[in-house]
């Protein structure tokens, strides 16, 4: 497998031995690393080298991990996600912002239609090569039910807070270049998820919001993606249920049936706050993180898809 080193300008002082990652909240391969965005961090993205072959379970608050420093720190603010271009470039999506950033400044900065609302906004990064260099991105607007501590009267509705579907916003990169403001009118594509729906009414019901994808190809060829979806209700002290892998065709249906991660990770991670997703090696297996909480540290997962779920890259 060829994997293209990042292009990334450090210098020595940008390197440092970390306690750990605490809100991992995306992730990408790079070479026999991991990189690994927290949300919890200002600026800063960590690297975690793995040994070969990448273990099932990874404790990310036991790793030696090296805090890589963005030269421009003030753009890495609020960071759920994280991706390499194809042109090597390390970039990361910033939620506050609404902007995809590298160590050399702004790449992209997203309509306001995408703007944080209610701790709901851009949590979802998928990237994939285009001829010379230039590079096909997905953003993705994770939806779900709005935050009930921070939804003013303006943002109540009438009949009960209903839940926002998860929105997709494709557009490309070109090598080495930024492409300033993304309207939703100017984007290759705009795709609203037909989300699946467990039974009952909201704002009690459980209910999906979407933290991350991967472009996949689909059951015939076509490019689609696997989306992480993880459900809650819209009570002010939610419950949560249901962490799932879907895939979706690039008209925002679903292709088949989810797959359950309670499943298929141990048993003391069933529950866990899944908010990264990324190829590990693509079309065949994918790596997965989650943040910590209280009783759990975070970690990496990796995950072998079934069968249908493979394609050759």
């Amino acid at each position: 497998m060829r994997w293209i080193v990042a292009l990334h300008v450090l210098t020595a002082s940008a390197l440092a031995q970390s306690d750990g990652i605490q809100e991992a909240s995306g992730v990408v391969r790079l070479g026999s690393s991991l990189l690994v965005a927290d949300d919890s961090e200002v600026g800063a993205y960590y690297r975690v080298p793995v040994k070969l072959p990448l273990p099932a379970v990874m404790d990310l608050s036991q790793a030696r991990v090296e805090r890589i420093e963005l030269r421009h720190k003030g753009l890495g603010i609020d960071l759920e996600s994280i991706g390499v271009l194809a042109d090597g470039r390390v970039v990361l999506l910033s939620e506050r912002l609404r902007s995809l950033v590298s160590d050399q400044g702004i790449i992209a900065e997203y309509d306001s239609d995408l703007a944080e609302v209610a701790k709901r906004g851009l949590e979802g990064l998928a990237i994939r090569p285009l001829p010379g260099g230039a590079s096909r991105v997905a953003v993705m607007w994770e939806g779900g039910y709005g935050d009930s501590g921070s939804m003013g009267t303006r943002l109540q509705r009438p009949s009960g807070r209903g839940p926002w579907l998860p929105l997709i916003v494709i557009h490309d990169v070109p090598r080495m270049g930024r492409v300033g403001r993304v309207r939703l009118t100017d984007a290759v594509a705009t795709i609203e998820l037909q989300a699946p729906v467990p039974p009952g009414k909201e704002p009690e019901a459980q209910r999906f919001r979407a933290p991350d994808l991967c472009w996949t190809r689909l059951p015939g060829g076509d490019w689609g993606f696997i989306v992480l979806l993880s459900s809650q209700n819209g009570l002010p002290k939610p419950t949560f249920a249901h962490h799932w892998m879907q895939r979706f065709n690039l008209e925002g249906q679903r292709v088949g049936e989810p797959l359950d991660i309670a499943t298929m990770v141990p048993r003391e991670l069933a529950g866990a706050n899944w908010e990264g997703l990324n190829w590990w090696e693509p079309g065949r297996s994918v790596v997965l993180v989650h943040e910590s909480n209280s009783r759990l540290a975070a970690h990496a997962a990796l995950i072998e898809l079934p069968a249908e779920w493979r394609y050759a890259p």
